[in-house]
Formats: C-alpha cells, sequence, structure tokens
C-alpha cells in the first residue's frame, strides 16, 4: 500500500537528515527532492550523483539510476567503478543498467530475487534509504 504523499515526504525528509549525518565526508550531499533522493559523491575517476526514485517508498524498494547533472540516467559504461552489475549489464526485465544490490527495486525484481529470503517484504523495515546510501557507496570505493 503506497503512503500518503505528506506522510512519504516527512518518512524520506527523515530518511535524508540521518544519512546525511552518517556519510559526511563519504557523499558532499545527500537531499530530496519531490520524492526523488539525491546523493553526490566524488571518487578518483569522477564525479556521480546517484538518484533513488522514491516515490512509491515503501511500498516499492527506491529505483536506482547513475544520473547527470541534469537528471538524465547515464549508460552503464558511465557509473562509478563497482557498482554496475558487470555480468549482466542490463537488467533482463527493465532493460537498463542496475546494481546487484539488495534494497533497490531493481534487485528485488530480478526473476531470481523477487521470492523466498529476497522479497522487499522481508527486508523493507530493516533496510533503509540511509542503509542503502552507505552499501551504494561502497561498491563505489566510498
Amino acid at each position: 500500500m503506497t503512503l500518503h504523499p505528506e506522510v512519504l515526504a516527512e518518512l524520506i525528509g527523515e530518511e535524508v537528515l540521518v544519512a546525511r549525518d552518517r556519510l559526511a565526508g563519504r557523499a558532499h550531499t545527500v537531499e530530496a527532492v519531490d520524492g526523488f533522493v539525491y546523493c553526490m559523491f566524488e571518487i578518483p575517476s569522477g564525479r556521480y550523483r546517484l538518484r533513488l526514485d522514491c516515490r512509491d517508498y515503501d511500498a516499492e524498494p527506491p529505483r536506482l539510476a547513475v544520473v547527470d547533472d541534469d537528471d538524465h540516467p547515464l549508460p552503464g559504461d558511465r557509473w562509478p567503478p563497482g557498482l554496475l552489475y558487470s555480468s549482466v549489464p542490463l537488467h533482463p526485465v527493465l532493460d537498463a543498467p542496475w546494481a546487484c544490490v539488495r534494497g533497490t527495486f531493481e534487485y528485488h525484481c530480478y526473476p531470481g530475487h523477487t521470492g523466498g529470503d529476497d522479497a522487499w517484504d522481508i527486508h523493507r523495515t530493516d533496510l533503509r534509504i540511509p542503509d542503502l546510501l552507505s552499501h551504494l557507496l561502497q561498491r563505489c570505493g566510498r
């Protein structure tokens, strides 16, 4: 069931505040804008901007994209090293670059992760936005 927009905005806002605190020194900025969470960071290979589409959170996990400054999704070859799932660079259902990371929509809709211990409903109360961002940054070496 989808949350009321005001409740969702408050929930995302609270999680962004926790993420800012936890990721201080690892991310330049973490911000919420109209149901999206953006995390900007730098590593030796460049400056990157992660976008989590949280408009259906937490009924559904956030959708992950690496985006440019105009908010356009980047192709996989422009993602930060270590984040793109290189074994299957285009998601077999979504036909888009993806990271095989529990807590993302892409992970939980992957055919091998749709049931059992990988169902989103099992993880949604203990795998929150700050945890997800921390793990994504770790995968990027940050």
